[in-house]
């Protein structure tokens, strides 16, 4: 019964949400992102604790107004993303104002070099694979975790393979990681969150320990990829995806890579830090007790 109730409730946002003009629909986002600021007390606490005491980027009252952004911002990609369900490749990529930084992705392609790129939860991280699959003619297999609902996972992977993107799941990962590159297919990795001090490594972040994971590296090192950090963010009426300077695996320890994952991140957050999903408790490994 509560498949039928997921299934019910996706369609009729994608419904609803498909007459909406792009410009209501971010004043619509705007609405409910407001109200889930309003409410949702528990996680409004830890966006602030990473805004003003981990990372420093903002002092209240200023990082409670970019906590109301933050807010906006997430609402606004997830009823994007519901929106774009059945969207046509050429309509995807009209979203996309401009590719930065993209002859680092297009000379790796020219000389048939494996890729790895990683990504964080940053702007309308979803579209990213897809729109990157269609512009340069490439397969990408994105590394996560099937959603719980069996009906609207089928749903998003019907969604993510019309792009040219296949899922690999989280657990045993690295195996059909190793396969795709391989084939030269290029793999993606979302990297920023916490992870287990096992699959990690450790750094300073403003000043507090914090891990980050290997995953990436790892994989890169044992292919002898490149890794490519690339991000997605909102700009005047789309959006604009950059990528950062490569990195050959082959000349780095599995820690610089790493490391460089952590610091092009940062970067991103330092440039916009309402583009970011603060929801997750970044410091959790070493800090558990302050959140």
């Amino acid at each position: 019964m509560k498949e039928y109730l997921y299934i019910f409730t996706f369609y009729f946002f994608n419904f609803l949400l498909k007459l909406i003009p792009n410009k209501l629909l971010k004043i619509f986002a705007n609405f409910i992102g407001f109200i889930a600021f309003k409410l949702n007390k528990k996680h409004r606490a830890i966006i602030l604790k990473n805004l003003e005491y981990f990372c420093k980027l903002a002092k209240h009252p200023q990082s409670l107004e970019l906590t109301k952004r933050v807010y906006k911002k997430f609402a606004y990609y997830i009823l994007s993303m519901v929106k774009n369900q059945n969207i046509s490749k050429e309509n995807l990529l009209k979203q996309i104002k401009l590719f930065k930084n993209d002859e680092y992705l297009k000379e790796l392609l020219d000389r048939g070099e494996k890729i790895v790129f990683t990504t964080a939860h940053y702007g309308y991280w979803e579209i990213l694979p897809a729109a990157v699959a269609i512009k340069y003619n490439c397969k990408i297999n994105i590394i996560g975790r099937a959603l719980a609902s069996p009906k609207i996972n089928a749903i998003l992977t019907k969604y993510r393979e019309k792009f040219g993107i296949k899922l690999i799941e989280k657990t045993n990962a690295l195996r059909p990681m190793i396969k795709a590159l391989n084939n030269h297919e290029l793999v993606g990795i979302v990297s920023d969150q916490d992870a287990h001090i096992k699959e990690s490594s450790e750094f300073l972040l403003y000043g507090k320990k914090v891990t980050q994971s290997n995953a990436a590296s790892i994989v890169a090192k044992r292919c002898e990829a490149y890794l490519l950090p690339v991000y997605i963010y909102e700009i005047n009426d789309g959006f604009c995806i950059e990528f950062f300077k490569p990195l050959n695996a082959k000349e780095l320890s599995i820690e610089e890579l790493s490391f460089y994952q952590l610091e092009c991140t940062k970067k991103m957050w330092e440039k916009n830090p309402s583009e970011y999903f603060w929801f997750h408790k970044r410091f959790k490994t070493f800090y558990k007790d302050e959140y």
